[in-house]
């Protein structure tokens, strides 16, 4: 995870960063630059370029922490395939990148390894596949694929979703020219990744051999989001931008892209785990606590919520936390 040298910005990056638990410096860079639909104060605008310069800062200089690859050094023995496409003609938002452990011995490359699907955040508006934990999950023995969407400025919702099932149907179908096992895989996404890994959660449930999802801090209900008095400017603006509808239409289709919307009790789902910061300023744990509970009382018995201090992928979101989260993928995809 990146630290801020500054202290003073944390609480208010927080508020207006939608972005993967990495404190996605990337994400945000990325999507300050999009058009925004509300009128921002002098002093608001003059803090937000403050706030761009000392991220974009961060960025340029960005450090490797609690397994984020940060400087983009691999560990050895690490294959890396870089922006592979999992839909014909898609570009690079319709690409991933596989880091595939070689094997160390005759024995081992007798065994595939589990594949840890990482879905990045920034807002659906920002972000890039190359931004994770991936280091973490390579050191404990992973392979991973992170992916790339449509963002907001490309294509509505669906097209995110749409993205990211074809590229868990393109993986299942390829592990066996890639060396994972197709029968333990798992999804783990932050923020707008979060909710996009609870999308296919509920969604398609374990229809692609989906074993396990761990979400982090994502939002889970859009429609009582935008009707919340926690809601924040920046936050809406990514729901609307997301959705590219009209007043009218905000709250059907804000129902139709929540992942509460889909628990049913027939659904077959995942072990699920759900991180979320108990000082999040941009979304209330409430979120998480919801879905937990629905989930709790229609009886999925495999359900976790943790509950930690932290923010909006910071702080809070250090090495214990990603370590936690990689024990649950240990337990789970055995």
């Amino acid at each position: 995870m990146v630290r801020l040298a500054d202290k003073k910005y944390i609480a208010t990056i927080s508020a207006i960063l939608l972005s993967s638990a990495s404190g996605s410096l990337e994400a945000y860079a990325e999507s300050a630059t999009a058009p925004r639909s509300v009128q921002e104060a002098p002093q608001q605008l003059e803090q937000r370029k403050k706030i761009d310069k000392h991220l974009n800062s961060l960025v340029k200089h960005r450090r490797t922490r609690a397994g984020w690859l940060g400087n983009g050094e691999l560990p050895q023995n690490v294959k890396f395939l870089k922006d592979i496409a999992y839909v014909s003609n898609g570009g690079k938002s319709q690409s991933l990148d596989l880091y595939l452990p070689q094997p160390k011995d005759e024995a081992s490359a007798k065994t595939p390894l589990p594949l840890i699907i990482w879905i990045h955040g920034g807002g659906w508006r920002g972000g890039d596949k190359k931004g994770g934990p991936m280091r973490a999950l390579l050191n404990a023995g992973f392979a991973v694929a992170s992916i790339n969407y449509r963002l907001s400025t490309e294509a509505k919702w669906p097209a995110q979703l749409d993205d990211c099932q074809s590229a868990v149907s393109f993986l299942e179908t390829h592990a066996g020219e890639y060396g994972f096992d197709a029968k333990r895989v798992a999804l783990w996404g932050a923020s707008a990744g979060g909710h996009l890994v609870l999308m296919l959660a509920l969604k398609d449930g374990t229809a692609h051999g989906i074993k396990a999802v761990c979400d982090w801090f994502g939002p889970t209900d859009l429609v009582s989001y935008i009707q919340s008095k926690k809601t924040t400017p920046n936050g809406m603006e990514m729901i609307k931008q997301l959705l590219q509808t009209d007043e009218a239409g905000l709250l059907p289709a804000a129902k139709d892209a929540s992942p509460m919307t889909f628990i049913k009790k027939e659904t077959s789902l995942p072990a699920l785990l759900i991180v979320h910061g108990k000082q999040d300023p941009l979304v209330p744990v409430e979120q998480s606590e919801k879905l937990a509970k629905q989930l709790v009382d229609l009886g999925f018995a495999n359900v976790t919520l943790s509950v930690i201090k932290g923010g909006h992928g910071f702080p809070g979101f250090g090495n214990d936390t990603i370590e936690n989260s990689i024990g649950f993928f240990k337990s789970t995809l055995k």
